[in-house]
């Protein structure tokens, strides 16, 4: 495993604009470079998770995964293992996949890390794993290399994406500035895919995944933080959890439902891959925009 020693430090965690602002900052981009799409009608209170914004202590360094774990290093989890996906356990899991024929999404059986739809290397990042996947893989590097290895918290992954910055992105705070580090709707997407609507005009090459690395990293040497896959954390989810949340190494609710993703995905457009966005899902679930990386403690 590639990896990065991420200093103790402080930073501000959440968003520091409004819900009101940000909502008002992407209606008026999508109308006014994007009117035939349609785009527009956030309501701040899609924004709310991100606040209040608050001060929060890392208080010991810890190393990274430089890269999402990829499609090849889970393959070779399954094969040392004989590890069964919970899919594997429970055939009434679906997970997401690419239909090309209908071009769209389809949630279907034949679906898994395996298949996802579209051509995938042992460099992609592996999706379509789960939160409990995610941390059997993470069991195993303990065993195997008799280090510590675990799901980064979601204070942790912030901090590491941040590194430093306080704007939307580490690349500044206009959209098109990801075009430098991520892999989210662009225009390669819209000359295959017709229909998707977009905000990025640089293109990529890469319609769907792409291998890890290829964008620029963060100032901590990160790659892929923003877009290629989602990254589940630690983390059980709480909308109102910041305000609750203690100043040093918060590590979430005791309990809760849904586990946090972060980062965004290949199929997101740049709302959706800025550094204060949170998502979550249920810990069974798998999508074909879903992967994680590891943090290991000194």
């Amino acid at each position: 495993m590639g990896l990065v020693l991420i200093p103790a430090g402080q930073f501000k965690m959440g968003s520091g604009e409004s819900a009101e602002d940000t909502a008002a900052y992407f209606n008026k981009t999508y109308r006014e470079n994007f009117p035939a799409d349609g785009m527009g009608g956030l309501e701040a209170k899609f924004f709310n998770n991100e606040h209040p914004q608050h001060d929060v202590r890392i208080t010991k360094p810890f190393f990274f995964g430089v890269y999402p774990v990829t499609r090849g290093q889970f393959r070779q989890f399954v094969a040392a293992t004989a590890y069964k996906m919970e899919k594997d356990r429970d055939k009434k899991l679906l997970a997401w996949g690419w239909d090309a024929g209908k071009k769209q999404f389809s949630n279907d059986e034949k679906y898994s890390w395996r298949n996802t739809g579209f051509e995938q290397t042992d460099e992609h990042p592996v999706v379509n794993v789960t939160w409990n996947d995610a941390v059997a893989f993470c069991k195993w590097l303990n065993e195997k290399e008799g280090q510590t290895y675990r799901l980064p918290t979601e204070a942790e992954w912030e901090y590491a994406c941040r590194a430093g910055t306080t704007t939307r992105y580490p690349s500044g705070d206009d959209p098109q500035t990801l075009d430098k580090i991520s892999n989210i709707v662009d225009a390669t997407v819209k000359a295959r895919i017709p229909d998707w609507k977009y905000m990025i005009y640089h293109s990529d090459n890469y319609a769907f995944t792409a291998p890890v690395g290829k964008a620029k990293p963060n100032a901590f040497g990160l790659y892929d933080m923003h877009g290629n896959a989602f990254q589940w954390c630690s983390d059980w989810y709480a909308d109102n959890y910041y305000g609750a949340s203690p100043a040093s190494d918060p590590s979430g609710p005791d309990s809760g439902t849904d586990r946090v993703v972060r980062g965004g995905t290949w199929v997101f457009r740049p709302i959706g891959a800025r550094s204060a966005e949170r998502d979550h899902t249920e810990p069974d679930g798998r999508n074909c925009g879903a992967g994680f990386r590891v943090v290991r403690t000194q």
